[in-house]
């Protein structure tokens, strides 16, 4: 299933930016979870051991969001899209 979601251009611009200037957090999150669910206690066992998959969520969260901010880069203004109807139509 698929949702439709309209957008000011301001709402877009605000989307786009806190994704983008997170950008840092979430790779700093990737890292750090990989690296602690590689951490071992003394008698070997893995000290994290959700970590790993924490990290894998953190990189497919960081893809996904990555993909938003390129739909809405590429999203049709509704203005030009309805303009560009109207001359189909005619």
């Amino acid at each position: 299933m698929a949702k439709v979601i309209t957008l000011t251009n301001e709402q877009a611009a605000a989307l786009t930016t806190y994704i983008l200037i997170t950008t840092r957090y979430r790779e700093r999150e990737i890292e750090a979870s990989a690296r602690l669910g590689l951490e071992t206690n003394d008698d070997g066992a893995i000290k994290y051991p959700n970590m790993l998959d924490n990290a894998e969520w953190w990189r497919i969260t960081h893809r996904e969001l990555a993909g938003i901010v390129a739909q809405v880069d590429n999203a049709p203004d509704l203005e030009n899209a309805k303009q560009q109807r109207q001359r189909a139509d005619r």
